[in-house]
């Protein structure tokens, strides 16, 4: 079966993105998303790596991130995996459940079973894919997040296992300014009082990817927000730091595993 991808940002539902896709061989590289990522096993199994720990889904499993979690995504058999992705802004749960509480968290585990959020969640696809903008489209998808809550905990933010680093925390407010511009190493170790190899190695630790990479992740996670507003492609190449179009195109497909031009016409 060839690889296939298919983007949904669908009118009237701000702060929700979906994603269908087929992938036989296309491989992640450590990346995050700023939203939820919730996610439904079609066909075959999926390997990943997210907060340092080896999860496998299988067909028929679903799984959740939470916002920012650094994560991979490989096949895990030969014949790779199918699934259904509902991507969901933040402060989307405690919106929709209209209760004025910290933001959730997932539960402790990534990985599960769960028929009836199965089920909901393919609704909910099944919906976006094929509904016009109403309230049978945004019921399902409501219903969907419904299903969810049991696999969140209240917030606020459980402590991390790793306690945040002040040169960390000066080195990631330096690159969140200046996310669409060059950034030398020399001049973030500064800005972190850091040796240069002391500063890779304890933000690699806390981040969980190195200086570069998460200056990446903003930039594509950016060139995101403005396709989906109906930006041109060359245009968010040049807006988000890129090279050039090409340069986009390439960083952008490992990153999300589809063309900006593709992501933007869906």
């Amino acid at each position: 079966m060839a690889e296939a991808v298919k983007w949904f940002r669908p009118e009237g539902l701000s702060g929700v993105e979906a994603l269908h896709a087929n992938f036989e061989r296309h491989a992640y590289r450590p990346h995050s998303h700023p939203t939820w990522t919730i996610a439904v096993m079609e066909r075959g199994a999926a390997a990943f790596q997210v907060d340092a720990r080896q999860e496998r889904a299988n067909d028929g499993e679903c799984f959740v991130l939470e916002p920012e979690a650094v994560h991979t995504g490989v096949p895990a058999v030969p014949e790779g995996w199918a699934y259904k992705v509902l991507y969901l802004e933040p402060e989307l749960l405690s919106t929709w459940d209209e209760r004025d509480t910290a933001a959730p968290r997932a539960a402790r585990w990534v990985v599960f079973s769960d028929p009836a959020l199965r089920g909901a969640m393919l609704a909910a696809h099944d919906a976006l894919a094929r509904e016009p903008a109403g309230l049978a489209r945004d019921e399902a998808v409501l219903r969907a997040v419904e299903t969810l809550k049991p696999h969140l905990r209240p917030g606020p933010d459980a402590p991390r296992d790793r306690v945040e680093h002040a040169a960390v925390r000066r080195a990631i407010a330096h690159i969140r300014e200046r996310w669409d511009q060059p950034v030398a190493l020399a001049e973030l170790s500064a800005v972190a009082g850091l040796s240069r190899f002391e500063l890779v190695r304890r933000f690699s630790a806390q981040v969980g990817l190195p200086p570069h990479a998460f200056q990446v992740d903003l930039r594509v996670n950016r060139a995101r927000a403005l396709l989906g507003a109906g930006h041109a492609p060359a245009e968010v190449a040049l807006r988000c730091g890129f090279a050039d179009q090409a340069h986009l195109t390439r960083t952008f497909r490992r990153h999300v595993g589809i063309t900006p031009a593709r992501y933007a016409a869906g």
